[in-house]
């Protein structure tokens, strides 16, 4: 008997090594994938058996559960041809499973040059690995998905990945590095560095509908359809509004974060994958959006994505206008002065190829003054400014400023404090009407416990 267990086992590794080297042959950037080896587990899977049990019978909505596996997702593209996952009535629940990056190969272990290695290994293919898509009936073009961020459970580590000619300053760290982390999901906090602890705020890097246009679309620049957003704002008990762009929406969901500085300076954030990501998505039919928005419990956030960091301010501004016009039915010019008059404006990302900044605008009956951006320390924070009329070259300014501060105060080196950055400063605008462009970054000095 044991020779035989031995024989079988022998026989089942051989062919499975020879499954591998022919796919390497084919293809010397491979990977060790097992699916491809195994594509009995790529079908995709019988939605009878992912409906979990209603908890009474009178319920009318459904509740999935859907798994990160080779069959459920996707390595760095978007396509509207992607035969769905998931189908789903508007007002149902899933539960999704995410990976992490490059097919869940960017996990302790892994070094950078591996990371670069993947990164580069397939042109037009982002790092994400995404997990959908979703088909929700009835939905249209020109319709706007509502989708309600219930709970969201990360897995137990992270990474943050400082890739070499990547980020707000690829010049100053050529080679480039990765850090690993374990993440306190009992208390949400992280251990950065001895004496650092940073509290977790997870929140979707990426969530997006379907391009309008045939073709693959490379997960990492965000727009109008959503995508790699890096909003750090869409945290659990948030609501995010989506314009639909084709039959079924398809709705994908990926490079989650355990948490995220503002303006994501060295590429990456707490990069984790998610244990649960809960949300109800819901269908708004026929109410036209432009751009994401989302709301919270106090406050609506609009969004500006461009290539160049200004005109993503000139459309965030836009957006801000148009959505205090819709709220409370006034004009243009009283908009623009609320719009002034509460201005909380941080900037989300300036990595993604496409940069974004968005604004907080109160609810109707929520008291909001404009948002104090000091120009020094204050108690509770560090603080860095400066100002260019080039709005990206104030944040390289003020970013920079605060790199080198900090380096040397905290006596930590030049690359971990970039990362140190990346994960917890947050820098914002100030309000803009004409001349130079002012950026402030703070970060709180409650990191430091020790």
């Amino acid at each position: 008997m044991n020779l035989l267990k031995k024989y079988i086992l022998g026989t089942f590794f051989s062919l499975f090594l020879l499954c591998h080297f022919a796919i390497a042959q084919n293809d010397p950037t491979t990977t060790l994938n097992l699916h491809k080896c195994f594509p009995y587990i790529e079908k995709l899977p019988d939605q009878t058996l992912m409906i979990a049990p209603p908890q009474n019978s009178k319920t009318n909505h459904k509740t999935y559960i859907l798994p990160a596996t080779p069959a459920t997702t996707q390595w760095g593209v978007f396509n509207n041809q992607q035969i769905p996952v998931l189908s789903i009535n508007p007002g149902d629940t899933v539960s999704i499973e995410t990976m992490a990056a490059s097919d869940n190969q960017v996990v302790p272990g892994t070094p950078i040059e591996e990371v670069v290695r993947m990164n580069n290994a397939v042109p037009g293919r982002g790092p994400h690995t995404i997990t959908g898509p979703i088909y929700i009936q009835n939905a249209e073009p020109g319709d706007v998905l509502k989708i309600h961020f219930n709970k969201i459970i990360p897995r137990s580590y992270a990474s943050n990945n400082n890739v070499p000619g990547k980020g707000l300053f690829p010049e100053e760290f050529p080679k480039g590095q990765i850090k690993y982390f374990y993440l306190d999901v009992k208390n949400m906090t992280m251990q950065f560095a001895p004496g650092i602890v940073i509290p977790l705020a997870p929140f979707p890097g990426l969530i997006a509908v379907a391009h309008g246009e045939k073709g693959n679309f490379d997960t990492i620049p965000p727009g109008p359809f959503g995508g790699n957003m890096d909003l750090r704002e869409m945290k659990e008990g948030t609501t995010l509004y989506l314009p639909v762009f084709v039959k079924g929406a398809l709705l994908w969901t990926g490079d989650s974060h355990a948490g995220q500085g503002n303006g994501e300076i060295n590429l990456t954030a707490i990069e984790t994958a998610y244990e649960e990501f809960n949300i109800t998505i819901d269908l708004m039919k026929q109410k036209q959006l432009t751009w994401p928005r989302v709301e919270t419990p106090t406050a609506w956030i609009t969004v500006g994505y461009d290539k160049n960091l200004n005109k993503a301010l000139d459309i965030l501004k836009k957006e801000t206008i148009k959505l205090i016009m819709e709220q409370n039915d006034i004009s243009q010019e009283q908009a623009k002065k609320i719009m002034y008059a509460t201005w909380n404006c941080p900037i989300s990302e300036v990595v993604n190829g496409v940069k974004g900044v968005y604004c907080i605008i109160p609810k109707k009956g929520e008291k909001q003054d404009s948002f104090l951006l000091a120009k020094t320390d204050s108690p509770s924070q560090y603080i860095t400014y400066a100002k260019d009329n080039d709005v990206e070259n104030a944040m390289k300014k003020a970013s920079m400023e605060m790199l080198n501060r900090i380096s040397v105060e905290k006596s930590i080196s030049r690359i971990d404090t970039y990362s140190l950055l990346s994960l917890t400063m947050d820098c914002r605008i100030a309000p803009h009407q004409k001349g130079e462009k002012e950026v402030h970054c703070m970060m709180d000095k409650s990191l430091w416990v020790a």
